[in-house]
């Protein structure tokens, strides 16, 4: 197997991205692969390499020792760099489009950069192929989900008495998550506040709780005392838990109902990927293109959020048998890396 240097935000803080590069890795290591990172993130660690040190050096060495480098940056500039380098030290480059967002660079200039100096690409979901026009025998299309390979992790005590009491009430469990309490078009981009005001409707808080999680707290702290005032003051807290700080959410989901994905603007949510891969109902806002299986709901909408929860509650989805999606997925990544 090649060595293959992996480029993004290396896990912890918690997000997608983060995840999908750790048990990429996880994955890649288990078939032999020699697995480097190049990590992205604000949040340094002691024995992984930071692009924001700006040892240009070490940076040099690691992509000269590698064979492979895979981009997951979600930040143009890093994407840029990586690229750049791999190109002139002749190195093979694949790069992930996890989401997009118009920056500086255009989407034409994006694709002359990714069909000029990129080996293979791959889009999450079709919606965000239609942005960019690249080269057909560079592009593959493929979702970001990889079913965790390691056993459940431990969930926070408070949170695991919050699910008993629940439980003891015999009230549905359903789940949430968003990495940063952050805006998309002057909205709550997670849907967090929606969250809260469907949660406040008496026939959805007498037979359901809701266990948002907030990855990373430190962000906008200011809205997220709002929020907790906002409970407070129509007395949900037996109804809303704030789960504040990075917890694993496929272990929470495993302990859920139903999970709910009320984001205004999306990649190929993993979250969506996780509760379909444990037959858990998903319920996401229709901002774009959702896997098969989703239930969705009329982006912004309380109305349409309320009612699809209902729905839910009253006819639970039938099993599906996921028993070869890790083999699938598996086998796609070896044949990318080895074809090479």
């Amino acid at each position: 197997m090649p060595k293959v240097l992996i480029c993004g935000p290396y896990p912890d803080p918690v997000g997608g991205i983060s995840i999908h590069i750790q048990r990429l890795a996880l994955l890649l290591n288990n078939a032999g692969s020699e697995i480097s990172f190049c990590d992205e993130s604000g949040n340094k660690k002691k024995h992984i390499f930071n692009i924001r040190s700006l040892n240009i050096a070490k940076y040099a060495a690691l992509i000269y020792k590698t064979d492979i480098v895979h981009i997951h940056s979600s930040i143009g500039l890093f994407r840029l760099i990586h690229l750049f380098f791999s190109f002139i030290m002749r190195k093979k480059s694949i790069v992930t489009i996890h989401s997009w967002r118009n920056g500086l660079i255009s989407s034409y200039m994006w694709s002359f950069v990714f069909n000029t100096f990129c080996s293979k690409i791959i889009f999450v979901n079709k919606g965000l192929a239609r942005h960019l026009k690249v080269n057909s025998n560079k592009q593959f299309l493929f979702p970001a989900f990889i079913p965790p390979l390691d056993s459940r992790a431990a969930l926070p005590s408070e949170l695991c008495t919050f699910i008993d009491s629940a439980k003891h009430q015999q009230k549905k469990i359903v789940s949430s998550n968003a990495f940063r309490i952050i805006e998309h078009d002057n909205q709550d981009l997670y849907g967090l506040d929606l969250c809260i005001d469907v949660f406040s409707k008496a026939e959805i808080s007498d037979h359901c709780v809701l266990i948002f999680s907030i990855s990373d707290p430190s962000a906008n702290q200011k809205k997220i005392e709002l929020y907790q005032k906002i409970i407070a003051d129509r007395k949900l807290e037996q109804v809303i838990y704030l789960q504040l700080g990075a917890i694993d959410f496929y272990s929470l989901l495993t302990y859920s109902d139903i999970s709910i994905r009320a984001t205004n603007t999306d990649g190929d949510a993993l979250s969506i990927r996780e509760s379909l891969f444990l037959n858990r109902p998903c319920i996401a806002s229709d901002c774009t293109n959702r896997p098969e299986g989703t239930q969705l709901f009329k982006n912004r909408s309380i109305d349409s959020l309320s009612e699809s929860i209902i729905r839910t509650l009253r006819a639970p989805l039938p099993n599906r048998n996921n028993s070869g999606a890790l083999r699938e997925i598996e086998s796609f990544y070896l044949k990318l890396y080895t074809d090479f």
